[in-house]
């Protein structure tokens, strides 16, 4: 099972950097030929801004896995472990409602633009919108597993380091 989770965000690593290559790619010819042979692909700016789209989903995703987002630990550094684990759980269950909400939104939004095409490309808007509909599925996978191991407490606990003298104001 590990090894088909790790497989899995090996693989949205390589759409990350895929989808890094193709905007820089599409708006490097792009701009190269505006200026240089005043000309364009007309469907760059489409193309890019889709791909912006799942790189940012993914990354997020990537992100929610390696618990790499921004976090405040003000309060949970100063209680004790159970109700560390305690808010943790509230947090995740705000999460996972959270998460609901915008699944509930990506739902709506990719129905109701299943038949409406981009302007110079054609493609189906709700290929814009399913991203957060994928999104939410399986981060809602994901959080729902990490608040399941932290209430039986398999889940790690996650420890901040401890800062460096630099950060206390000593000079080296």
């Amino acid at each position: 099972m590990k090894t088909l989770i790790d497989s899995y965000f090996l693989v949205l690593k390589t759409l990350v950097i895929a989808c890094l290559v193709a905007i820089t790619c599409l708006i490097f010819t792009n701009v190269v030929l505006r200026y240089g042979f005043n000309s364009g692909l007309f469907f760059s700016e489409e193309i890019s801004r889709l791909a912006f789209v799942w790189l940012v989903f993914a990354g997020a995703q990537l992100m929610l896995h390696e618990n790499g987002h921004i976090g405040v630990d003000i309060v949970t550094r100063r209680v004790s472990p159970g109700v560390a684990r305690c808010l943790l759980a509230l947090t995740q269950l705000l999460m996972l409602y959270v998460t609901w909400l915008f699944l509930d939104g990506s739902w709506k939004q990719t129905v109701i633009n299943l038949h409406v095409g981009a302007p110079s490309t054609g493609i189906s808007m709700a290929l814009f919108h399913g991203a957060g509909l994928v999104f939410c599925i399986l981060s809602g996978l994901l959080i729902f597993t990490q608040l399941v191991r932290n209430l039986m407490g398999t889940l790690p606990a996650h420890t901040p380091a401890e800062p460096s003298a630099a950060e206390h104001g000593a000079v080296e």
